[in-house]
C-alpha cells in the first residue's frame, strides 16, 4: 500500500515539473518572435520608405546646389574697386579716375609721369605692400600704373605695326580694355631682373613673395600662369590689380580669377608663345605730368522729350444773330446866314534857337531769318 502511494506521488511530481517547464518556456518564445517581427518590419521601412527628415535634407541640398550655380552680376562700373575690365567689358575712352595720386614708393624711373599715378585708395594699399616686402628684405619698384586711353592706343598700334594684329591681340589690351585705365593696376618689378617686365620676374624671390602675399594688401596677380585660357592673356607675374582685401583674399584662397568669380570668360584661346610687351617703358613717349590728369566730365544722355497731347478745343456756341437797328431819319438842318470873313494880317514865324533833341532810330532793314534746313543735311 505504501509502495503504491510513493509511486503515485512521484508521478505527480514529474507531471507538475513538466507543466512548469512548458509554462516557463512559452514567454521566451513569444518575446523572440515579437523581436524578430519588429526587426523585419523596420528593415522593410528603411528599404521602401524615406523619412521626412531625409527628404528635407535632399531638398536643402538641391537648393544649395542651385544657389552655387547662380551667376554673380559682373561689376562694370569704372569707379568701382571690383570692376571687371577685359575684351568683353570695355571702358569709355573719355574715362579718367577723379582721385589719382602718386604713391610714395620707389619707381624704376625718375620724374613725374602719367604712369606714376594711381587711385588714392589703391596707392595707399600699394605703399603698405611695398613696406611689407621691405620688412622681409625684398625691394620692389613701380614700373607703370595709370595709363590713359590715348597712351594704350599708342602701345597697341605700335605692337600691331611690328607684330601684326593676331599676335598683338594675344597679350596686348585693345584700347578701352586695359585695366591700367582704371588707376587700380600697376606693373611692378625688381632690380634682380633690371626692373624689366618679363615672366622671369615670377621666378625671383621678389616675384614669389609678391604672388603669395599681395592678397593681404588687397591686390591679386591678375593674369596667373594656369589661367591663360580664361583670362585670354599670357602669364604676367608683374601685373597686380587692386580689388580690396576681402575679395582679394577670397580669390586667392579659392584660386579664382575675376572672370571666374563673375562666371564670365573671355576665352579666345589666344595665348602668346612669344609675349608682346604691353607696358609703359618707353620714356621717349611718356609725357611729364606735374599734376594728375584732369577727369573729363561724363556726358549724360539728353532725355528725349515726351510729346504732350494737344488739348482738343471745346466746341463754342455760335453767337446769336443780332438784329440790325432800324434806320432813323436824319433831321434836315435849317439854312444859316453866311458870315462875312475878315482878312487877318499874315504873321511870319521866327526860327527857334534851340535844336530839337532826338534818338537815332534803329535800322529799318528787316532781319533775314535763315531758311530751315532740309532733312539729312
Amino acid at each position: 500500500m505504501k509502495r503504491k502511494i510513493a509511486i503515485l506521488g512521484a508521478c505527480v511530481i514529474v507531471l507538475a515539473g513538466a507543466v512548469g517547464i512548458k509554462m516557463s518556456s512559452q514567454p521566451a518564445t513569444d518575446a523572440v518572435s515579437k523581436s524578430q517581427s519588429k526587426k523585419y518590419e523596420y528593415t522593410d521601412i528603411q528599404k521602401d520608405q524615406k523619412e521626412e527628415t531625409d527628404v528635407a535634407k535632399e531638398e536643402d541640398t538641391a537648393t544649395s546646389e542651385k544657389k552655387k550655380t547662380e551667376y554673380i552680376k559682373a561689376d562694370i562700373n569704372p569707379d568701382s574697386y571690383t570692376v571687371l575690365v577685359n575684351r568683353e567689358h570695355l571702358i569709355s575712352k573719355d574715362y579718367i579716375p577723379g582721385d589719382l595720386v602718386i604713391p610714395n614708393i620707389p619707381f624704376s624711373f625718375y620724374g613725374r609721369y602719367e604712369k606714376s599715378y594711381m587711385r588714392k585708395r589703391a596707392a595707399g594699399a600699394l605703399e603698405d605692400l611695398f613696406a611689407g616686402a621691405k620688412k622681409k628684405g625684398y625691394t620692389l619698384k613701380g614700373v607703370s600704373a595709370y595709363r590713359s586711353y590715348e597712351r594704350q592706343k599708342q602701345i597697341y598700334d605700335n605692337n600691331v605695326r611690328s607684330r601684326g594684329t593676331t599676335q598683338t591681340d594675344k597679350v596686348s589690351a585693345v584700347p578701352g580694355s586695359s585695366e591700367h585705365q582704371t588707376g587700380l593696376s600697376i606693373d611692378v618689378s625688381s632690380d634682380s631682373v633690371g626692373c624689366s617686365i618679363e615672366t622671369s620676374f615670377g621666378s625671383t624671390k621678389e616675384g614669389k613673395w609678391l604672388e603669395k602675399n599681395c592678397y593681404k594688401y588687397g591686390f591679386i596677380i591678375r593674369y596667373p600662369k594656369d589661367k591663360t585660357k580664361i583670362t585670354g592673356y599670357s602669364y604676367e607675374p608683374w601685373h597686380i590689380r587692386y580689388v580690396g582685401k576681402n575679395l582679394a583674399k577670397y580669390l586667392y584662397k579659392n584660386n579664382l580669377t575675376l572672370e571666374e568669380y563673375y562666371k564670365i570668360t573671355t576665352i579666345d584661346n589666344k595665348v602668346a608663345a612669344d609675349p608682346v610687351e604691353d607696358t609703359d617703358t618707353n620714356a621717349a613717349a611718356d609725357k611729364k605730368a606735374e599734376t594728375a590728369p584732369t577727369p573729363r566730365p561724363t556726358k549724360k544722355p539728353t532725355a528725349t522729350p515726351v510729346p504732350t497731347p494737344t488739348a482738343t478745343p471745346k466746341k463754342t456756341k455760335k453767337p446769336k444773330k443780332t438784329q440790325k437797328p432800324k434806320a432813323t431819319k436824319k433831321p434836315t438842318p435849317k439854312p444859316t446866314k453866311k458870315a462875312v470873313a475878315t482878312k487877318k494880317p499874315i504873321v511870319t514865324a521866327k526860327p527857334t534857337q534851340t535844336p530839337v533833341r532826338h534818338t537815332e532810330a534803329p535800322s529799318q532793314e528787316p532781319t533775314q531769318t535763315p531758311a530751315a534746313e532740309e532733312p539729312g543735311m
